[in-house]
């Protein structure tokens, strides 16, 4: 028997993409950076519309935005951009060492 599990309800909000208005749902991180942010940035948020399978940051509504969230999303933002930055370079350099044989 096969069980399905209640759909969460959409938000009102209005798609980037494609305009629609109820068709944006939240969407799970999928990757170490999403994860990352997931934990990091109070104020953003994944959504993914329905209708046309976009998929990215919004804001999360709050009744008022502290600072205190405003900082904490700017600095996951900068932290997440070095540290992908850093990531890459360091196997940028490995593997041309590895092309090079040193």
């Amino acid at each position: 028997m096969t069980t399905f599990r209640q759909r969460s309800s959409p938000t009102l909000r209005r798609c980037p993409r494609c305009k629609t208005v109820g068709r944006m749902y939240r969407s799970h991180s999928r990757n170490a950076f999403e994860r990352f942010m997931k934990l990091f940035s109070p104020v953003l948020v994944l959504y993914r519309c329905h209708h046309c399978n976009w998929r990215g940051y919004m804001f999360r509504r709050f009744r008022s935005q502290s600072r205190f969230a405003f900082w904490m999303t700017l600095l996951g933002i900068a932290t997440g951009s070095v540290a992908g930055v850093a990531v890459g370079w360091f196997l940028l350099v490995r593997f041309v060492e590895l092309l090079l044989g040193r």
